[in-house]
């Protein structure tokens, strides 16, 4: 963990997971941790998706542990900071006991300033009739207008693989059904909502190709219970953790007493998206990243310490990709592993967004630079993915690779 503050109010530090822990210490802290809460809470029953969501909360230790809002703001305005405050308020009924630019942070997920520090903060009653803010509260489904995704999905099996041992997954999802589509293809979500996904499989002979189809045919067989939920809860993407741990459970089930699919496992990176809002439930080292207004961000967290230590600075982009255990994963579907903590994340999205999902074998011949030149010349989304995989397999090519590109617009 990594230690964020350790002052007489509280201590704070990270995990590896990127939670934020703050143990309250001194005076009235039981009150203060328990109005924290309360207030985070009551935030998020509102709405408000600029604010920390709290994960836990143990009262008997004064202990909460919260999603992570990003970077300290330095640098913002007071002008700018004051209006951040006012519209807490205005919008979410929150006064914050310390309207101050040190409890302003930057989110590149979000792509805009978020609050933190809730302990003195006040509730007050819910605003009725004002206009919510574009960008803080998040759409309601079916609210957001039309929204039109087009896609391209390229995969290839490594020079040193036999099989393939990747898996890709387009599918459209309604109330009433599922419908896998094409690997190119374009879609209007309004009310549909669209799950793009990518899987890299892991094992002895053929268990790694078994795995990553497994894993996609389980999420296309029962993704549709989850369509009603994601439409009533647009900013909470927890359904989707009961999706991967089932699979997962059912996976570790499947390789019990088979020899040939001993240790057999899968990566797995979901975007599923929907009118206004994106949602990401993530395990391993494929990833989903995101192009916006010229910027390329990594929206999925890898998991491995190799990762973890390069996200931090402790090492640079070269030291990680030569890494000797930089393919050491804490995190993947089955494995043998007896729990899992997917990363679950949900955002607004923008128009003009650009997605990419790829598993590793993408990674191995793309260096960032390379991807966030690939996504932003501006070409369609199948152009795009042909030039990335072109890329990828001169670079590399050793390892399977799959990737799917996806360009969002409003209508």
């Amino acid at each position: 963990m990594k230690d964020l503050k350790d002052g007489i109010r509280s201590k704070v530090h990270i995990d590896i997971k990127g939670h934020v822990h703050k143990h309250f210490r001194g005076t009235d802290a039981d009150m203060r941790a328990a109005n924290e809460a309360r207030i985070l809470r009551a935030l998020e029953e509102r709405g408000c998706v600029y604010v920390p969501r709290l994960l836990e909360f143990t009262p008997e230790e004064n202990y909460i542990v919260t999603t992570n809002c990003g970077q300290p703001a330095d640098g913002i305005s007071r002008k700018k900071s004051d209006g951040l405050f006012a519209e807490l308020e205005r919008d979410f009924g929150v006064r914050h006991d310390d309207p101050e630019p040190r409890n302003v942070t930057y989110n590149l997920q979000l792509g805009r300033f978020c609050l933190i520090d809730f302990e003195l903060a006040e509730l007050l009653p819910e605003p009725t009739g004002a206009e919510p803010s574009p960008t803080g509260r998040a759409p309601e489904a079916g609210s957001a207008g039309v929204w039109k995704v087009n896609w391209a999905s390229r995969t290839r099996r490594g020079s040193g693989h036999v099989a393939n041992d990747d898996a890709f997954l387009s599918l459209q999802v309604r109330s009433s059904d599922t419908g896998v589509l094409e690997a190119d293809g374009e879609a209007l979500l309004d009310p549909d909502h669209l799950i793009l996904a990518v899987s890299d499989g892991m094992g002895g002979r053929n268990a790694g190709e078994f795995a990553s189809r497994l894993i996609l045919s389980w999420i296309r067989r029962h993704a549709g219970k989850l369509y009603a939920a994601l439409c009533n809860q647009a900013d909470d993407p927890s359904p989707l953790e009961e999706l991967l741990t089932n699979a997962h459970t059912g996976l570790n089930k499947l390789a019990v007493g088979e020899k040939n699919l001993t240790g057999m496992g899968a990566t797995v990176t979901l975007a599923w998206i929907c009118p206004g809002m994106l949602h990401l439930a993530h395990l391993g080292d494929s990833r989903l990243y995101l192009l916006r207004e010229g910027k390329t961000i990594q929206l999925s967290h890898d998991h491995s310490f190799a990762w973890s230590q390069w996200h931090r600075g402790e090492i640079k982009e070269f030291q990680y990709r030569t890494h000797p255990r930089r393919s050491a994963l804490y995190e993947v579907l089955g494995g043998g592993h007896a729990n899992i903590c997917p990363q679950l994340l949900s955002m607004p999205i923008h128009a003009g967004d650009r997605l990419l999902l790829c598993t590793d074998g993408a990674i191995d011949g793309l260096w960032e630079r390379h991807i966030h030149e690939g996504l932003a010349v501006g070409a369609s989304a199948r152009d795009t993915a042909e030039l990335l995989l072109a890329r990828a397999v001169e670079n590399d090519g050793k390892d399977d690779i799959t990737l799917i590109v996806a360009d969002l617009c409003r209508l």
